[in-house]
């Protein structure tokens, strides 16, 4: 997959201002287009309700919406201007629920980039995007960025979690042309067999030499039985690879049918960018 045409979801807030950064690096790196998209949740009333409320109200609300959505893209001009970012750049504004406006869009795109899903894991913020949905949904990968993500040159190193299961493949596969630009890639592994389809080794395959089949050179990594995302976050946590490639939602070892056990303690506590693809 060629990065020609990137997507990032910039909202003005902490979490998509370091989106919009990382974003930048890559379409720099990659000579890709960098858009910016907004997504405005419409106002919902029920039917009852709202024929009640005058026109002059509704315009007045839609208005409102118009100009808090311009000011966010004065704040999204004026961070592209402040990078330095030389390449082609543009906005877009949808209207609709986030999580399935984002992942309609993202399929237009080679990769959508976006903040760290922080009101997922915190009972008082108010969610905006479900995060299985829009990786159920876009059918195109999803780079994760933290909200504490520091600014800073590409190390050109990455990790890979790897079980042999489709839902990694997928992921190694969207994320190969990045990974065809790494000096350094670790392979994260275990010797566990996996359930259904999912398996790390199997007699006269090997992944190693899949990859040195497209100019990388892999290095294996190891992990112990139990507590395979706590040893994930670890290796990231020493390493500090620019992107964590992996499948989400899978039934294997790296990954689960439902958001709640790897899948979700790696974007809840994550230290790098993560790749994801479903």
């Amino acid at each position: 997959m060629a990065i020609k045409d990137l997507l990032v979801a910039y909202d003005g807030n902490e979490a998509s201002v370091k989106a919009l950064e990382f974003a930048l690096r890559m379409g720099t790196k990659y000579g890709a287009m960098v858009t910016g998209l907004k997504v405005n949740s419409p106002h919902k009333f029920d039917s009852h309700i709202k024929r009640w409320i005058p026109q002059d109200a509704l315009k007045g609300m839609s208005l409102a919406m118009e100009e808090a959505s311009a000011a966010i893209k004065d704040k999204f001009d004026a961070q592209v201007k402040a990078s330095g970012f030389t390449g082609e750049v543009g906005w877009q504004v949808e209207e609709g629920q986030p999580d399935i406006m984002l992942a309609r869009s993202a399929r237009f795109f080679d990769l959508l980039v976006i903040g760290q899903f922080e009101s997922v894991f915190r009972s008082e913020m108010h969610r905006t995007v479900d995060p299985k949905e829009l990786l159920l949904r876009a059918g195109k990968p999803v780079i994760i960025v933290p909200k504490n993500h520091a600014v800073a040159d590409f190390k050109e190193t990455a990790a890979v979690a790897w079980d042999g299961s489709r839902f990694a493949a997928r992921a190694l596969t969207d994320a190969m042309q990045i990974l065809e630009t790494k000096t350094t890639l670790d392979v994260l592994m275990t010797d566990e067999v996996g359930k259904d389809d999912a398996v790390s080794r199997m007699p006269g395959l090997d992944i190693l030499v899949h990859l040195r089949r497209h100019g990388i050179t892999a290095n294996e990594v190891t992990l112990s039985a139990g507590k395979i995302a706590e040893q994930i976050l670890d290796h990231c946590a020493k390493t500090a690879p620019d992107v964590l490639v992996m499948g989400a939602y899978g039934r294997g070892n790296f990954s689960s049918a439902l958001f709640g056990s790897l899948t979700r303690t790696i974007l809840e506590k994550q230290n790098v960018p993560v790749l994801l693809s479903h």
